[in-house]
């Protein structure tokens, strides 16, 4: 039965109201009414997955015929997929999520590495555009965010922190140039939401290696995709070093490989040497491929960085191994190079990192010579094991 006038006139003059809380007028307006006898207008509804009431106003401000006008506006605003607060708004009268992540990629991220841009945009496009649709970025109640963080939590703790950390700086950004006052975000502490990175632990052993390569080699992937891990199994470097790598940043003549500052996560010029077990990987790819060497599904442009930990997430779960990923070779040739009588000024610099102290003031020395040495026993021990896991296999197979 839909609502009167004369209803609500009746109810906004007693002192005291003891009958239904709500009164529907249908499609979901309603008359909400409190034991003062205060109605307020509002509109529930299921928007974006979860359910919403909109507060259209208070009666007598707000009419019986302005709220029906309002709640008209509000249902196809919502048939189409917007938020219905607009038609109290106004689509203009305020910035959202959207337009703050906009502003803040053309303005900002869009300034940073282009391996920081992809992966602010893949946290971006997964968690930050969905949310919120055309509500006003100012409003959103700490609660609210909170929930959303724990909606994210309950699935990967870590990149509900991470997402935290990321969209508190986008916020940031946009408090700094004028764009928005500030957010209920605020509110909220980074210790509170999900869980935060840990420095990493895992170390493969050799035999996990050897067992790891001979899966790569074995599966379907392309030859890009397979070399690009292979490489950075032997050299242990960042993947996007190699991923982004062109022909012209390595001396085949010199046998060296340089990473330019722009391709290295702390923006230092890394050398590394291209040991005779790299060298005939390398010259087979300059033979097939120009400019990145690691192209993706376009020879123009190198293999997405989402696209080469797909491929390795797909690879782990064939194997009976403990959780790992490609950052461990890292952490791992470090260990077995230490192992093997490697010193930790050379092992720092396989990894591409900065000396510390005096030293990285005034040495500006390599050591290729030293690096070259460490990453052929390196491989030569990774070789054998593998030679060892090919006949382990080869002799079960004919027991």
């Amino acid at each position: 039965m839909a609502i009167t006038d004369k209803q609500l006139k009746a109810i906004s003059r007693l002192d005291i109201y003891d009958g239904p809380n709500e009164i529907k007028d249908g499609n979901g307006l309603i008359a909400r009414v409190t034991p003062k006898a205060n109605i307020i207008f509002q509109y529930r509804c299921r928007y974006n997955g979860t359910n919403k009431r909109f507060k259209i106003g208070k009666y007598p401000h707000v009419t019986l015929k302005d709220a029906r006008a309002i709640h008209k506006q509000m249902v196809e605003l919502k048939e189409a997929g917007r938020n219905p607060e607009i038609a109290l708004t106004g689509e203009t009268d305020f910035i959202t999520l959207k337009d703050c992540l906009d502003y803040w990629f053309e303005n900002r991220v869009s300034t940073l590495k282009e391996g920081t841009y992809v992966l602010y945009e893949s946290v971006a496009k997964n968690y930050f555009y969905p949310a919120f649709h055309d509500v006003n970025v100012e409003t959103i109640t700490a609660r609210e965010w909170m929930c959303w963080f724990d909606d994210i939590a309950k699935h990967n703790p870590r990149m509900a922190n991470s997402a935290f950390s990321k969209l508190r700086a986008c916020f940031n950004f946009c408090k700094s140039k004028f764009l928005i006052n500030g957010t209920e975000m605020e509110k909220i502490k980074q210790q509170h939401v999900g869980s935060p990175s840990k420095a990493g632990e895992r170390t493969l052993s050799l035999s996990e290696l050897a067992k790891i390569w001979i899966e790569i080699e074995r599966s379907k992937a392309g030859t890009t995709t397979k070399n690009l891990h292979l490489l950075t199994m032997l050299w242990g470097n960042r993947l996007s070093e190699l991923r982004l790598a062109r022909t012209e940043h390595f001396d085949m003549n010199n046998d060296v490989w340089t990473v330019p500052p722009e391709l290295s996560k702390m923006g230092n010029t890394i050398k590394r040497p291209i040991p005779k077990h790299v060298k005939p990987i390398l010259e087979r790819l300059m033979n097939i491929y120009d400019g990145y060497l690691f192209p993706g599904a376009s020879l123009s442009k190198p293999i997405t960085i989402s696209a080469a930990n797909r491929y390795i997430r797909r690879l782990r779960e064939t194997m009976r191994l403990p959780h790992w990923r490609t950052h461990d070779f890292r952490r791992s040739i470090s260990t077995i190079c230490s192992e093997q009588g490697a010193l930790p000024h050379v092992t720092e610099k396989m990894l591409g990192h900065e000396l510390v102290g005096v030293m990285a003031v005034y040495n500006k020395h390599d050591w290729i010579g030293d690096q070259k040495v460490a990453y052929e026993m390196f491989a030569d021990a990774l070789f054998e094991q593998i030679q060892k896991e090919l006949s382990f296999e080869k002799k079960n197979l004919n027991l």
